[in-house]
């Protein structure tokens, strides 16, 4: 912001098109300038050389007159497209003969080509000895420019008459080029705000492919997202509308209980009610915390052992308090890399699991081995355990055996193999000690 408050106006978006047109056109127009400049070098160097040529001709034909024929060299020095200058100079007699009423030549050091200001012009001579005479033929460079200039001209003329056609060329092929990114802005644009369906990768160019699929796993992802939380609203609504109907109707018997020990009675039923919903509620938010946002929270080293112990630290009163032998078989030290949070809300999930159904003065132990690639987490107990045909059944959310009791919330096991897929594992229920109870096993793979 500036310092009146107020947003910097945007800078408007840049033009592909534009710019590409921009780059073709400055590149077509160096081609052009150089290739206008290499041919008017290459014209001025082949004129060069033919007048070059046609001066020592020239000379060589005035050598072998016999006589002097002053008029047909005038004529022939007077001819506008040669202008000539002729000019010998005859040492025996001292007398010397020019074309042209300009200043004379200087005298020729040797025979062959050299370039000399003369009357305020640059010109190319060619000198001749023969017997006495020395024969000297000189024309002007400006003469050799502009024909230079001309032939040049003439082949560039034509080319700067295509710009514009071979702009309007330009300017049509990149449309053409470009169209697959306008048609799919335009499909974009034209989505509803719910649509998440994953983009046609049919007619996208290889440039643009790229993006197309990460917009399409963008989508995916976004696709998952919505679906968790839809399913995490559906149950949740269906999860807390038996508790919370039935903390209501406690509330109302304990304002219509006649006496203290009934009212008492109710509000310990009420007491109860409220705590299983906090229960389901912690379950719930723990389910929201493993939703795909919070999945890709990044994996960092860790010891599963020192984790394995902090928890089972954290539920021994628990199990203390039922008289519960709260067993542990771990390693001095169990490195693995993976999203602690989750870890500990999985294995607290798992010990609590197993506390809750094992009687008073039952045993729960907890083991970690390694296997190929990872490490194998074991909670077992010795409990009432479960029938082999509701094991698969029981990591699905809210079910609950008719045996179990009426403290649990369905979504201890849920969360549980959850974590476990996060990882890239595995969960699964066995037999459990001494062939009794449940033993809940999950593979964390690296």
């Amino acid at each position: 912001m500036d310092p009146s408050g107020q947003r910097p106006p945007l800078r408007p978006p840049l033009s592909i098109r534009r710019r590409l047109l921009a780059a073709l056109l400055a590149l077509l127009a160096l081609a052009g300038g150089l290739a206008a400049a290499l041919g008017y070098l290459a014209a001025r160097a082949e004129i060069d050389t033919l007048l070059d040529e046609e001066l020592r001709q020239v000379a060589l034909s005035v050598r072998e007159l016999a006589r002097l024929d002053t008029e047909r060299i005038e004529r022939s020095a007077q001819r506008p497209e040669q202008r000539l200058q002729v000019q010998i100079d005859d040492a025996r007699s001292g007398r010397q003969y020019r074309s042209r009423d300009l200043a004379a030549l200087p005298p020729a050091a040797a025979e062959g080509f050299r370039d000399l200001v003369l009357a305020g012009a640059t010109w190319r001579v060619y000198a001749l000895r023969h017997d006495v005479q020395t024969v000297q033929v000189a024309q002007p460079l400006a003469l050799r420019r502009e024909r230079a200039l001309q032939a040049t001209l003439r082949i560039v003329a034509p080319l700067a008459l295509l710009v514009p056609v071979t702009a309007l060329l330009l300017w049509w092929i990149v449309g053409r080029a470009l169209a697959p990114l306008a048609s799919l802005g335009a499909q974009l644009q034209a989505r509803r705000p719910d649509a998440i369906a994953p983009l046609p990768l049919a007619g996208v160019p290889a440039e643009a492919r790229a993006l197309v699929e990460a917009l399409n796993d963008l989508l995916q992802r976004l696709a998952a997202a919505f679906e968790q939380q839809r399913r995490l609203t559906a149950d949740a609504a269906h999860a807390l509308r038996t508790p919370l109907t039935a903390v209501t109707l406690q509330a109302q018997l304990a304002q219509r209980a006649a006496d203290a020990e009934q009212r008492a009675a109710a509000l310990e039923r009420l007491l109860a009610g409220v705590r299983r919903a906090s229960h389901l509620t912690a379950q719930l938010l723990a389910l929201a915390r493993l939703a795909p946002e919070a999945a890709q929270a990044p994996a960092e080293p860790l010891d599963l052992a020192a984790l394995a112990a902090d928890v089972l630290e954290e539920l021994r009163p628990i199990a203390t308090d039922r008289a519960i032998a709260l067993e542990a078989d771990l390693p001095p030290a169990a490195p693995y890399v993976g999203r602690g949070e989750a870890l500990r809300l999985a294995l607290t999930n798992a010990l609590d699991n197993a506390l809750r159904y094992t009687p008073c003065g039952g045993r729960v132990r907890l083991r970690l081995v390694p296997v190929d690639g990872g490490w194998c987490l074991e909670v077992g107990d010795n409990g009432p355990g479960l029938a082999a045909a509701e094991r698969e059944r029981a990591f699905e959310r809210f079910y609950r055996s008719p045996q179990a009791s009426s403290t649990g919330s369905g979504l201890g096991l849920a969360i549980v193999r959850e974590v476990a897929q996060l990882h890239g594992g595995s969960a699964s229920l066995h037999d459990g000690l001494e062939g009794r109870g449940l033993a809940l096993r999950w593979l964390l793979r690296s």
